[in-house]
C-alpha cells in the first residue's frame, strides 16, 4: 500500500488505493491509520463539493529531491563564505552532483547539446544558439535572489563550465551575460572549431572600420 501511494504523482483517495491494492476499503483505512501514525504518509482534505465531510487524500510524507532543492542547499552552505573566491566552484560541484556526470561527447556540437539538456533537467529553460556558440537560459528559479546575492550568477556560470568540462570537448564558457535581455542570461562559449574566415568591424555609426593592410 505504501508503494502504491509513493508511486502516485498525486494524492490518492481511499477508493483508488483499495482498487490498486485489491483490498477492501475498510481494510485500507485501517492500514492507512498505521502508516499515518508512523509518519510514512500524510493526508489532506480534497476540495469540498456539496454537503458532507470532504474526502481525505493520501500522499507520501517523503520530501521529493530535486535539482532546485540541491542548489538551495548548496547556497545555504556556501553563501556565508562569499569572500572565498572558490565559492562558485564549490557550490557548482555540490549542485552538479544532482545529475550523473555527462558522457564524453563525440563533437563540440554534441557537447553543447548535452550541457543544454543538463541545464533543462536542473530546472532551467535552456536553448543553444543555432551555431552552437552560446546557450540562452531563462526561467531561473532564483531570479528574485540575484539582486541581493549576485554570487548566484557566478555559481550558474561555474556550473555551465563544469558541465561542458565533463564532455571532453574543447568547449568552455567565455563569458556569462547576466540579463542579456529581461529574464534571460546568455553563456557565450569558446570553441576553437568556430573561427570565422574574416571579421568585418562596424562602428557605432554603422560605418565599416577600415581593415589593416587592405588599403580601404
Amino acid at each position: 500500500m505504501l508503494a502504491v501511494i509513493e508511486a502516485s504523482p498525486e494524492p490518492l483517495p481511499v477508493e483508488a488505493i483499495a482498487e490498486r491494492t485489491r483490498l477492501h476499503a475498510n481494510t485500507v483505512r485501517g492500514h492507512l491509520d498505521v502508516l499515518l501514525a508512523g509518519g510514512s504518509i500524510a493526508r489532506e482534505a480534497a476540495d469540498a463539493r456539496g454537503r458532507g465531510r470532504p474526502r481525505w487524500l493520501y500522499r507520501s510524507a517523503k520530501q521529493p529531491s530535486s535539482p532546485v532543492r540541491a542548489l538551495a542547499e548548496a547556497l545555504s552552505a556556501q553563501l556565508t563564505e562569499v569572500r572565498d573566491p572558490s565559492i562558485a566552484q564549490a557550490a557548482a560541484e555540490r549542485w552538479g552532483q544532482a545529475l550523473p556526470d555527462l558522457p564524453v561527447a563525440d563533437t563540440p556540437d554534441d557537447a553543447v547539446a548535452q550541457a543544454t539538456d543538463a541545464l533543462n533537467r536542473l530546472g532551467f529553460n535552456a536553448k543553444a544558439s543555432p551555431v552552437g556558440d552560446a546557450i540562452a537560459v531563462t526561467d531561473c528559479p532564483y531570479a528574485d535572489l540575484v539582486a541581493e546575492n549576485p554570487v548566484i550568477c557566478d555559481i550558474h556560470t561555474a556550473l555551465v563550465s563544469r558541465l561542458l568540462g565533463q564532455t571532453g570537448q574543447p568547449v568552455s564558457v567565455e563569458a556569462m551575460d547576466v540579463w542579456s535581455r529581461p529574464g534571460m542570461c546568455t553563456a557565450r562559449l569558446r570553441r576553437p572549431d568556430l573561427v570565422p574566415a574574416r571579421t568585418i568591424d562596424v562602428d557605432e555609426n554603422g560605418y565599416i572600420t577600415p581593415q589593416k593592410g587592405t588599403g580601404s
